[in-house]
This record gives C-alpha cells, structure tokens and sequence, in this order.
C-alpha cells in the first residue's frame, strides 16, 4: 500500500481539505458503499460535479473504487479499496495534525478588533463565518474579514470549514480560542 500512501501524499493543496472529508465519510461508511450525494454530506458546500470528480480522482489514485450498479441500486456508489482503510486512516490523521494553530502573536490595541473579539466573547461556544460576524457588528463596521483574519493569524481564533459556503468556494467559521482568551480579555482592553 506504499504507492497509494504516496499518491495521497502528493494530492495537491486546493480542494484538498473537500478530499479530506470525503476519505472521513468513506472511512465511516466502510465497507458499506455510498453515492457521491452521501459521501459529499456534511462537508463543505460543493456541487455536486465537484464531489464526483473528487470521488474520481480518489479511485484513480487507488483508495476508492465505485460499487457495480445492481438492479436494486442504479446509482453510481464508491467505497474504500480493499486494503485502503489502514492507510486512508494514517493519512486523514497526519493531515489533521498538520494545521497546527498560529502561535499567539500581539497585536495592537485596535477598535476593528476589539469589536470582532467583542462578539465572540459574547458567544464563546459559538462559530461565525466573517458575514455573521459583520452583521453583529452592523451600523460599526462594514466588513469584520481583515480583522477576524487577522486574529486568528495572531493565535486569538480558532477557525473550521462551514458547510453552508457557496459551491467551490471555502468559507470558515470562526470563534474565540479559549486557551486565547485572557489575552483577548487584556485586548479588549486596551
């Protein structure tokens, strides 16, 4: 199972992170075969082509291979390759170890993030893509993406994909790291 190890390893960065979710439902389904529709669910928002070329790329890498159509089911299913799932498991693990969290940097005692850190504090449990953060911060601020990027550049936010982002296009989710927050207490105020 080397060469298949190797081929995830040189998948290339865009769109790696959809691929990522899609070998997670692969490896939570297996041995059970799922459609493209299934395997895209609870991942990032794609078209569905996009998830079927994904799924496509998978198989010609060697970690999923596509289910015969039978008469009971006429829909297209994939699933892990025999053998694949020790080596899907490695892989999606040292993937997710690899973002580590930006190490906390100071940052000036700005107003823009003040405000951004503001409402996160006031929902610290909560996520928020950059366009929920702005309309908290309407009539104060006309967009919260510079600032929100930038905290969490600096270590304050912790960030994960949103499902609800427009097809081929990434939107994160934001909140507060908590393991940040006396700092951003100490930003505030400031």
């Amino acid at each position: 199972m080397h060469q298949p190890r190797r081929a995830l390893d040189k998948l290339p960065p865009v769109g790696l992170e959809f691929k990522i979710h899609l070998l997670r439902r692969l490896l939570d389904s297996a041995p059970e075969p799922l459609t493209v529709s299934q395997i895209m669910e609870g991942g990032p928002n794609r078209s569905f082509a996009s998830g079927w070329y994904a799924v496509k790329a998978l198989e010609r890498i060697g970690v999923a291979v596509s289910v015969p159509k039978t008469a009971q089911c006429r829909v297209a299913r994939y699933r892990l390759a025999d053998g694949a799932a020790e080596v899907v498991g490695e892989f999606v693990v040292d993937w997710l170890r690899q973002e580590p969290r930006p190490r906390l940097s100071p940052l000036p005692g700005s107003k823009q993030y003040q405000q951004v850190l503001a409402v996160l504090g006031e929902y610290p449990d909560s996520w928020f893509t950059v366009n929920e953060l702005t309309s908290k911060l309407s009539g104060v601020r006309k967009c919260a993406r510079r600032p929100t990027v930038e905290l969490y550049a600096a270590g304050y936010l912790l960030r994960r994909l949103s499902d609800g982002g427009k097809p081929g296009r990434v939107e994160y989710q934001y909140r507060l790291d908590p393991d940040a927050a006396p700092h951003a207490r100490a930003l505030l105020d400031a």
